[in-house]
């Protein structure tokens, strides 16, 4: 074999090497997107420092005044909650208004087994903050909510 036979060999391998992986990545994008699970500004955005800055600040997301019952020792007692979710991926939780039933839900269970007294008493709000928390968390456990939730503030607490 001469030089020029294995120039020609080396380039059409070369060639065949460029097409064979641009149809591969082709292929990937056309399948990712028929299947709703990839967005190129996604993946654009991660490289800008733009968004890098933004993604680093917190974002807020309020839910439902919620409004439970309490034992006391001689009549029921009523709180008053508001929350508000921190979250670094406020796209992926601003549909979590739908899961408003799953949140009643857990929280009703939660304050199920307090008494006024026990609420009274509580030592700090951070410790019933940390408790909501975990509540919240364990009820979005099956769902992608959990990981994108990052604290859960309590905005108003009122006993009565």
């Amino acid at each position: 074999m001469t030089k020029q036979n294995y120039a020609f060999i080396f380039f059409t391998m070369l060639l065949i090497s460029i097409v064979v992986s641009a149809g591969t990545f082709t292929g990937t994008v056309w399948y990712l997107k028929k299947h709703n699970s990839f967005n190129l500004s996604e993946i654009v955005g991660n490289f800008s420092l733009q968004d890098d800055t933004r993604a680093q600040q917190p974002s807020f997301h309020s839910l439902d005044k919620l409004v439970l019952s309490v034992k006391g020792q001689r009549q029921t007692h009523f709180v008053m909650l508001e929350l508000a979710l921190e979250t670094h991926q406020p796209e992926q939780i601003k549909n979590i208004d739908n899961y408003m039933p799953v949140v009643r839900n857990s929280l009703l269970k939660l304050f199920s087994n307090k008494t006024y007294e026990q609420l009274q008493n509580q030592p700090t709000i951070d410790s019933l903050q940390e408790e909501i928390k975990e509540t919240l968390l364990t009820a979005f456990a099956d769902t992608h909510l959990a990981n994108d939730i990052d604290d859960v503030l309590l905005t108003k607490y009122v006993v009565q």
